[in-house]
């Protein structure tokens, strides 16, 4: 009996070492391809000259004023956008997927990439802004307060005493598709360049991001996944089912709730910003339970960095694509799309296991 504990003993630790070794090789590699990132682009440039121009901001030594707008103004904090966007939607994915038991699911499935949309096609073709502001800024709240209406309407729905996670997903995914083609409808009436700037909003970009939105996205994302990843414990009871959780004293419709309200501020953080990048909040989950299963006492911060590594990457191939770069989205929708289904094909249950 001893015996068969201390080996249980053994295997247990031996696994968490296991996961926690991918994690801290997920974080190695998201730098280091942050730091190739800063080099990736048609602007050509040196790792000594990057590093030259990020010291002399706090030595306050002059450099070339074209490398550093590119770098400094433009690349750095792209960068750092595509690390926590990408761990926003990752996570967000992951916490879905768990509360919901629901493998296909991610943070849009709500309908918060469509009610943002919905309210940047309000402001570009109807002028209609919710918080007057400069431009750029009544274009963001439009964004982020339009997406938070659909999380309203699920929230009215679990309301009642007995509400399914089938309920929810179905409930945001007709809010989804009437915003859409709200949306769709403005859209068919607008003059070409306005219709350029929504669609391009639309698939995702990092392209506009500046320093004024780095530290909103930064905070935001950096607290809501701290506080997801001290409910670990009840997301991984509620993933269990409703009658477990019952047994072990979780209120399963709480949790799930307030996982979505978390889930849906976090994302709207991020979307208002860049738009909707697809497939970063579902396959970024799904590698990393593939690698240590569905305890979210890993999968948080693994999905955090899997998410960060794969916009990142994505992105840095998006700047070359073409003779001016295109939009993340686009790049982040072909590559993602075939690796989610290979990843439906060969995965196996026993990952969705905790």
């Amino acid at each position: 009996m001893v015996n068969s504990k201390s080996l249980q003993k053994k295997m247990y630790l031996s696994s968490a070492r296991k996961k926690i070794m991918f994690i801290l090789l997920c974080a190695i590699l998201t730098v280091i391809v942050f730091i190739y990132y800063l080099k990736v682009g048609f602007y050509s440039t040196t790792m000594s000259d990057i590093f030259e121009i990020i010291s002399a901001h706090f030595t306050g030594k002059e450099v070339d004023y074209q490398a550093d707008l590119i770098i400094w103004g433009k690349r750095i904090p792209r960068a750092i956008m595509a690390v926590f966007c990408g761990a926003s939607l990752a996570v967000g994915g992951a916490v879905i997927q768990t509360v919901l038991r629901n493998p296909l699911t991610d943070s849009y499935t709500t309908g918060i990439s469509s009610g943002a949309f919905l309210g940047v096609t309000l402001f570009l073709i109807l002028d209609i802004s919710l918080i007057p502001s400069a431009q750029n800024l009544s274009l963001v709240f439009n964004a982020f307060l339009f997406s938070l209406i659909p999380v309203a309407a699920i929230l009215v729905v679990s309301g009642k005493k007995r509400v399914t996670a089938s309920r929810l997903i179905l409930t945001g995914i007709a809010v989804m598709y009437l915003f859409s083609a709200t949306s769709t409808l403005l859209m068919v009436s607008t003059d070409h360049e306005t219709l350029s700037e929504a669609y391009s909003w639309r698939i995702g970009t990092l392209a506009n991001t500046g320093w004024i939105s780095v530290p909103i996205v930064v905070t935001v994302t950096v607290i809501c996944i701290l506080f997801l990843f001290s409910k670990s414990r009840e997301f991984n009871i509620v993933s269990a089912g409703e009658k477990v959780a019952q047994s072990l004293g979780v209120n399963s419709k709480k949790v799930t709730v307030m996982a979505l309200i978390v889930v849906a501020f976090m994302t709207a953080s991020s979307v208002s910003f860049t738009g909707t990048i697809g497939f970063v909040g579902l396959v970024a989950p799904h590698i990393s339970r593939i690698f240590i299963g569905s305890d979210c006492r890993y999968l948080i911060p693994a999905s955090a960095f899997v998410g960060a590594l794969f916009l990142l990457s994505m992105d840095a191939i998006a700047k070359v694509s073409g003779d001016l770069g295109l939009p993340v989205g686009v790049i982040s929708a072909l590559i993602g799309a075939p690796l989610f289904v290979i990843i439906l094909v060969k995965n196996k249950k026993t990952a969705w296991d905790i």
